[in-house]
Parts: C-alpha cells; sequence; structure tokens
C-alpha cells in the first residue's frame, strides 16, 4: 500500500471515527426529548379506575398508616406552648392534667406529652382539651395521627383548635404527594364536615387536575364516610361543573379537558403555600 493510500486511510478513519462520536453524544438529548414526549402521551392516557372500599378503624390509625410508610420531618413550631397564664383558673384535677402536658413538653419527650394528653382530652374542660392539642401540635407531622381525631371534637373552638394545629403540622411535609395521601386518608375517616372542608384545600389546590381527580374518587367511591363523600363531590362536581355519576364520566371528563401540568406550574406549586380557603 502507497503511502498516500495510508494517509487516505487514517483520515477516513478520523471522520469515522468523528461521526460515531457526535452520534453518541446527541443521543441522550435525542432520548430525553422522546421520552419526556412518551411521558406526557402516557399520562394524557391514564385513566380513573374503580376502587374497592377500604376498610378504617378509625381516622387515627388511617393517618398512622401513611406515616408509617414514610419518614416524617422532625422538625418543629419555634415556640413552645406555654400554659401558666389560666392555670390558676382551673380546678386542682384539670391543673394536673395540663401540668402533666407541659412537663412532657418542657423535656421534648412526644411520647410523654402524647400520653398526657390522651388522658387530658378526656377532660369535660375545653380549655384543658385545647392546651393538650397546642402541645400535641409542637411536635409537628409526627403529632398528626394523635390530632386527626381531634378536629372533630363536640366543642367548635376545641375542634378548630385541632385543625389549625393538623395544618400546621401538616405543612411541614415537603412531598406533595404525601400530603395528599394524608389528607385523602381524613377525607375517608373523619366525620366533621367542617373541618373536612379545610382538609380538602390540601387535594384541590394541586395542579395536576388527575391527581385532584383520582382521588376524589377515591373518597367517593372508596370509603363509608358520608362527610367525606359530600365534600368530594362539592368538589368534584366545583371542578368539572358536572354532578359526579361514576368513573366513565369522569375519564370522559379529563379525556376532554384534562392538560398536564408544565414544569412551571410545578414550581409555582412547590414555592406556594399548601393549604388555605375553599375558593
Amino acid at each position: 500500500m502507497t503511502r498516500v493510500k495510508r494517509i487516505w486511510l487514517v483520515v477516513l478513519a478520523f471522520i469515522t471515527a468523528g461521526i460515531v462520536v457526535s452520534l453518541i453524544c446527541f443521543r441522550p438529548s435525542g432520548s430525553k426529548a422522546v421520552e419526556t414526549v412518551r411521558q406526557t402521551r402516557t399520562r394524557e392516557k391514564r385513566m380513573l379506575r374503580s376502587r374497592p372500599r377500604e376498610k378504617y378503624s378509625d381516622s387515627r390509625s388511617a393517618v398512622a398508616k401513611v406515616i408509617s410508610k414514610r419518614k416524617m420531618p422532625k422538625s418543629r413550631m419555634d415556640a413552645k406552648p406555654a400554659f401558666e397564664l389560666f392555670l390558676d383558673e382551673l380546678s386542682e384535677p384539670d391543673k394536673k392534667l395540663v401540668l402533666s402536658v407541659q412537663d412532657g413538653l418542657d423535656e421534648d419527650d412526644f411520647d410523654a406529652v402524647s400520653e398526657a394528653a390522651g388522658t387530658a382530652l378526656k377532660s369535660d374542660n375545653s380549655v384543658v382539651r385545647e392546651a393538650a392539642i397546642e402541645a400535641l401540635g409542637w411536635f409537628g407531622p409526627q403529632a398528626l395521627p394523635d390530632l386527626t381525631p381531634l378536629m372533630a371534637d363536640p366543642d367548635e373552638d376545641v375542634a378548630q383548635t385541632a385543625v389549625s394545629q393538623w395544618e400546621l403540622a401538616l405543612g411541614e411535609i415537603e412531598e406533595t404527594e404525601t400530603r395528599v395521601e394524608i389528607a385523602t386518608a381524613v377525607m375517608k375517616t373523619l366525620a366533621n364536615k367542617e373541618a373536612l372542608e379545610t382538609i380538602v384545600c390540601e387535594i384541590v389546590n394541586q395542579d395536576d387536575d388527575f391527581v385532584i381527580l383520582e382521588a376524589l374518587a377515591g373518597i367517593i367511591e372508596g370509603c363509608d364516610n358520608p362527610a367525606g363523600v359530600e365534600v368530594a363531590r362539592e368538589e368534584y362536581e366545583r371542578l368539572t361543573g358536572e354532578e359526579w355519576t361514576g368513573v366513565e364520566a369522569a375519564n370522559k371528563w379529563l379525556d376532554e379537558n384534562y392538560e398536564p401540568p408544565t414544569p412551571d406550574d410545578v414550581d409555582d406549586e412547590e414555592d406556594g403555600g399548601n393549604m388555605g380557603g375553599r375558593q
């Protein structure tokens, strides 16, 4: 082989190698774009499915079940509640109940507060019950199971205190999916409709209509809690403009109206607050 041919073969080899490298380098970008299109199309075709009714023994165990599957943040509210200001107004038995809760709080001992609060919450004095709720709320997400049934307290002020503490605790959880799952579990079990009208905001304030309808459909068809079903039906009608008639009709609405959220929508949701009043 002549020297000229060898040179041309070397040049040709370099050109071929360059083409191969270029193809390899550009492939991930192209693959990523194709995969994004595939995911978008797949998401657009997602459909709601009928689910069997779930059985829960109570609202506390329903929330505890969700939390047990995930590691909850240990963050707490900045300032501990202090109950000294109204102790003199209490009877001696009630004063002892509140002091027992305060002792656990002073020691940053959630188990101690949970146990003491369990006793204090049996008091007929609403002030004692509110103190127990505020102490539990200071511990954030880990107190959600304890706080959940307290949102149905027969005293309106006590129930509202529990709702407020529950909202604050839920807001400390970063993952949207977890917050929605917890809110859905409460919707399926708690009997206080007024509290549920606040809790459902965690579901309906999402930017993804599929996520919203999936949760609402699961509540309507998947539980025996009349209050939760009623609130979920109201939200479904508000979102779609239609009465709930079943999963098939919900899927028809999605097929005609659903648009997957954009990355900007997701960023806005993460930057914004979690809950608020119903719009």
